[in-house]
């Protein structure tokens, strides 16, 4: 654990770059529900899916660990669920998400828009405080960023103010493979399938997923054509 000391305090330093990263994150999608003037009722339900998910996450611990947390009560400061609480936080985020989107009946196309802004802004910020830090990774740190631009490039530099999954589907294809290559350069692995990390088999996921959207794009648009 990663802790830099304030005073007395000792402040855990993966939580407060998490928490900076998840401002950022929030602050983009603000201005990319203002650049498409849609009203910001929208950004609230990200926030929420945020504030749950790093709840969920740093009290997991709880449920992974009770032991420790009824002998030190303090422990809950300083740790948290670790990547099986990260895998929890995303699982009970996306169900919110999925909720309330099935209430103000926004589209999939402008979420999965909204979360690649989100995503680009809040990972990007995150792998640049690591860089700053000096800490190892550099050059997986400096990769992830340049993946990070060539997606924000490939999605929002059109004049268009919407995306379609036409446009989203390929950026995220392309996106995805890189990720899986840069993750090889990543110091301190663990495989667990096949030779892949779980952050490669989630974004091989996330490739299988971006495929099969445009696999069904080309079909749609070979039907209208006959």
């Amino acid at each position: 654990m990663n802790v830099v000391q304030l005073g007395p305090l000792l402040l855990n330093l993966d939580l407060l770059i998490s928490i900076l990263s998840a401002f950022v994150t929030f602050l983009v999608i603000k201005m990319r529900l203002y650049r498409l003037n849609i009203e910001g009722i929208i950004a609230e339900k990200y926030s929420r899916a945020m504030m749950i998910g790093f709840f969920t996450w740093k009290l997991s611990f709880i449920l992974f660990d009770p032991v420790s947390v009824i002998q030190y009560p303090m422990s809950l400061l300083y740790f948290d669920g670790g990547d099986r609480g990260i895998g929890l936080a995303f699982v009970t985020s996306l169900a919110y998400v999925g909720f309330r989107t099935r209430k103000d009946h926004t589209s999939l196309t402008l979420n999965l828009d909204l979360a690649s802004a989100g995503w680009i802004a809040g990972s990007s910020m995150y792998q640049l405080l690591f860089l700053f830090m000096g800490t190892s990774n550099m050059l997986f740190h400096i990769l992830h960023l340049l993946l990070n631009g060539m997606l924000a490039f490939c999605l929002y530099t059109s004049n268009r103010a919407t995306l379609g999954m036409e446009k989203m589907s390929p950026c995220w294809i392309w996106y995805s493979i890189g990720m899986v290559g840069i993750f090889f350069v990543r110091e301190s692995k663990s495989f667990i399938i096949a030779g892949f990390t779980k952050e490669q088999a989630v974004y091989i996921i996330i490739f299988l997923l971006a495929l099969g959207f445009s696999n069904r794009l080309g079909q749609k648009k070979s039907k209208e054509a006959q």
